[in-house]
């Protein structure tokens, strides 16, 4: 009977007492192979109490961590990105024997972290730091200079206020809350200086309705007036089935002080009145529209799980000059584990002075405008979270301002891409 009266006591002292003075751990376990030893315990039961006293000692010192810090530390999200990245350009037309470069090779990296925390119930923070210079259009950084450290800094920072599921207001250097189903318009890698705010309602189950709006700040002139641009983007998201659905979207953009100004980054495609800046502003109607299917050829023996077809138009009125983008996606959705693919193509036109020449693809022509070409680009996924991506341009001038030595882009990327 004192056996196992000393037993349970043991046990309850091991699963009561112990998980708080953890710095014995050592001498629990030697204390319970004592208990094998004589028989009071079993392997096996020695084995499982072991177990359970590490789990807790696990939760409670895990536990302990989390109260310990402030709640908006212990309600933070973070996410991040690496991409490794292999870049081959060539210009064809160059004079390669006056010097000017037509080939280029470059390894390049990409480093993302971002977190979100929380204010109170309505109001978030969000925040990112990213690799890169003062580019806005690029967060790569080139292997090169015999190992110069690379540059880290601020790729977004904003608060969000949602008062309302169907209401959110933004503030701050954020993520572009308009729509875009291809990249005519937006390098990816912009992040928008000014205010936003994304509506959204419902008119039936099978029919939603959103709008985008923004004002961002382009400069910040003492001795003259700002240049700034807003945007009106109203759109309706209808799902037909389970299979299929549909986004349609209809932006407007204005400006202030745009027209004649000299903006920062601009790739010197539009045209301008030399020191008096650029010769139109911005006044655009850009329409878009993706249609999307699910499980297109489920019948069939070919896994096809999703393929859509999108487009997109712009048209500038000051400068009656216009822009198109087409294409389509199919594989899944999006690739996230082993044996996932995808396959993008797009077709793009993008005349001189259709839009403003500091926001379009850099890796299309430099991000310039008046330009036309070709993209295809293919991603497989090698494992959880990490993917290959090939991606290839070829992009010709359709004018020949700010480069009139090439007439035609060829690039090409290859990407590994670790998302964690």
């Amino acid at each position: 009977m004192f056996k196992k009266i000393w037993s349970i006591a043991l046990a309850i002292w091991f699963l009561g007492v112990s998980p708080v003075c953890f710095g014995a751990t050592t001498q629990v376990d030697a204390l319970i192979e004592k208990l094998v030893e004589k028989g009071i315990l079993e392997r096996q039961e020695a084995i499982k109490l072991k177990s359970e006293i590490a789990e807790d000692e696990k939760i409670i010192r895990e536990e302990g961590l989390k109260q310990s810090l402030p709640s908006w530390a212990r309600e933070m999200k973070l996410k991040g990105d690496f991409r490794l990245r292999y870049q081959y350009e060539k210009k064809k037309g160059s004079n390669t024997n006056a010097g000017n470069t037509t080939e280029r090779d470059r390894g390049r990296i990409r480093f993302r972290l971002g977190a979100e925390t929380k204010v109170n119930d309505q109001t978030k923070v969000l925040f990112g730091l990213a690799s890169g210079g003062t580019d806005p259009r690029s967060t790569n950084q080139t292997l090169e200079n015999s190992f110069e450290l690379k540059d880290i800094r601020l790729d977004y920072a904003y608060a969000e206020y949602a008062p309302l599921a169907w209401a959110a207001f933004s503030g701050g250097r954020m993520k572009n809350p308009l729509w875009e189903p291809g990249d005519l318009l937006w390098d990816t890698d912009i992040n928008p200086e000014g205010l936003a705010a994304k509506l959204s309602g419902k008119v039936n189950d099978k029919l939603g309705t959103y709008l985008n709006a923004g004002v961002f700040i382009l400069d910040e002139n003492a001795a003259a007036s700002d240049p700034w641009i807003y945007a009106l983007q109203p759109g309706l998201k209808w799902k037909f089935n389970d299979k299929a659905s549909l986004n349609l979207a209809a932006a407007y953009y204005g400006s202030s002080q745009v027209k004649g100004a000299i903006l920062d980054n601009s790739s010197g495609s539009n045209t301008n009145n030399g020191k008096r800046g650029l010769l139109y502003g911005l006044s655009a109607v850009n329409p878009s529209v993706e249609l999307a299917v699910k499980d297109p050829l489920q019948f069939a023996s070919i896994d096809l799980p999703y393929v859509s077809f999108f487009s997109e138009y712009v048209h500038n009125l000051p400068s009656a000059k216009s822009g198109y983008l087409g294409g389509f996606k199919l594989g899944y959705e999006k690739v996230s584990n082993k044996g996932q693919w995808q396959l993008r193509y797009f077709y793009t036109m993008l005349a001189t002075d259709a839009w403003l020449d500091i926001f379009p693809d850099s890796d299309r022509y430099g991000g310039r405008t008046g330009i036309r070409g070709n993209e295809i680009l293919i991603t497989y996924g090698l494992g959880k979270n990490w993917s290959l991506e090939l991606d290839y341009y070829r992009t010709d001038l359709t004018s020949t301002r700010g480069d009139t030595a090439a007439k035609t882009e060829n690039l090409f990327q290859a990407d590994l891409n670790f998302k964690f």
